[in-house]
């Protein structure tokens, strides 16, 4: 973000400015520089530094679509004209179906409808229901059937609320959750309760919890922001112990580290995130649901294991994942530093013959310096262009800086719920 600007003559006055913004909310921030500096009179430069900004919209990973051949729902004629309604799954667990029909002609049902089993894995041929010729019927007779499978037993499933599960990335590594619970962009209905991390794609992906795995997609090279890639999202999901499931989607092409039946400890790598399915930025998607008993899936409410004790998921917050064995670090959060911090901030400069100012960027919050190199005392004149943000000591910072001296200047903070934040500065010296 920072280009050289050119010092002026002994006596001129100098001025620098810059311009940069970033819009926040669900969306997936890009630095990118997007101009090169351009010399006034070559006492002036001014450079615009853009934030190049990608829309974070996420829809509900298709996990169905991939999995419905393991689960068939089918009728069998038999020599009287009735018909069995029989169901058949490759499952390597059990599942619980829903079965309706929706039209029926001159036939009646066995059972009151809809009708929910539960059916074993490997099962072929389970019994569900009979239909039947209505009594005294004439005519021709048919019906019609739908159905559809939720993975697990919802008569057992119960989320443990007490479990804390791990952030689902590397021990040690930070990243910022983008979109929340109910987020604006995606996060309702079955995906109310799902959470996305901002991630550049081909991050190492960490089991959130101990299970097994009992599905996995790595086949999809596609994505993009419209609903044509709904059924295109990798994903591996895990069965925990409360009848549960953790969800991990959009992960890259051949991104998957595990195999259906294979055990997986909390903590442990099981792949890596991409931007595959519906996605028009790399993130990692991830939930915890339930099998509910129309068939469906259902998110719920769950907490993070944080440095100290349960996390809840924040729309906007930066997160550092701390796994059970991983070597003790230093969490360091933009939002945690204070002025106090820097207020012996005076530092020797080479190599710079200007008056200039260093932006440090940690998560959203911004540190300025203020550089003098010179060979001579300089009283700056800051002023600050700000949106969204705040800067701790107001928008104006006059200082005398030494020769050949780095200060500090002031830390500018995202006010919460920003949906864009911008600033600029121009810099004048005497």
């Amino acid at each position: 973000m920072r280009t050289p600007a050119r010092g002026c003559k002994t006596g001129q006055r100098g001025r620098r400015g810059l311009y940069g913004g970033i819009i926040l909310k669900g969306m997936v921030y890009h630095t990118q520089r997007v101009s090169s500096p351009t010399s006034i009179d070559g006492r002036t430069i001014r450079v615009l530094a853009l934030f190049t900004v990608v829309a974070l919209t996420v829809a509900l990973p298709a996990i169905v679509n991939a999995a419905e051949r393991l689960v068939t729902v089918y009728g069998e004629n038999q020599d009287d004209g009735s018909v069995i309604i029989l169901a058949d799954s490759s499952h390597i667990i059990p599942v619980f179906v829903r079965v309706d029909v929706p039209q029926l002609i001159n036939m009646t049902v066995s059972e009151a409808l809809p009708v929910g089993a539960r059916v074993e894995p490997g099962t072929v041929g389970q019994e569900l229901f009979r239909i039947s010729r209505a009594a005294g019927a004439a005519g021709r007779v048919g019906y019609a059937l739908s159905y559809s499978f939720a993975r697990g037993d919802p008569l057992t499933a119960r989320h443990d609320d007490d479990h804390r599960y791990l952030l689902p990335f590397a021990h040690g590594t930070k990243h910022r959750l983008s979109q929340g619970f109910n987020g604006s962009f995606s996060h309702y209905g079955e995906n109310a309760y799902a959470v996305d991390f901002e991630m550049p794609e081909g991050t190492p992906v960490h089991a959130a919890r101990a299970g097994m795995v009992v599905e996995v997609k790595a086949d999809s090279r596609r994505g993009g922001p419209s609903t044509a890639y709904n059924a295109d999202a990798n994903y591996i999901l895990i069965a925990h112990a409360d009848g549960s499931f953790g969800n991990y989607a959009h992960l890259r092409f051949g991104g998957v580290l595990v195999e259906p039946g294979e055990w997986v400890e909390a903590g442990q790598q099981i792949g890596y995130s991409g931007n595959t399915g519906r996605s028009t930025g790399p993130h990692l998607h991830f939930d915890v649901r339930l099998p509910i008993a129309d068939g469906s899936m259902q998110s719920v409410p769950f907490v993070f294991q944080g440095a100290r004790g349960a996390a809840e998921p924040v729309e906007g917050d930066f997160y550092y994942a701390h796994h059970p064995g991983g070597e003790p670090f230093v969490e360091v959060f933009g939002a945690d530093l204070r002025l106090s911090d820097f207020a012996e901030h005076k530092v020797t400069i080479t190599g710079v013959n200007r008056v200039d100012v260093r932006v440090e960027q940690i998560d959203l919050t911004f540190v300025l310096f203020i550089q003098n190199g010179l060979d001579r005392d300089v009283d700056v004149d800051l002023s600050l262009q700000l949106v969204g943000l705040d800067s701790d000591v107001g928008n104006r910072i006059q200082q005398t800086v030494p020769a050949r001296t780095e200060i500090f200047a002031t830390i500018l903070r995202t006010r919460r719920g920003a949906s864009r934040i911008q600033y600029g500065f121009t810099v004048r010296y005497r």
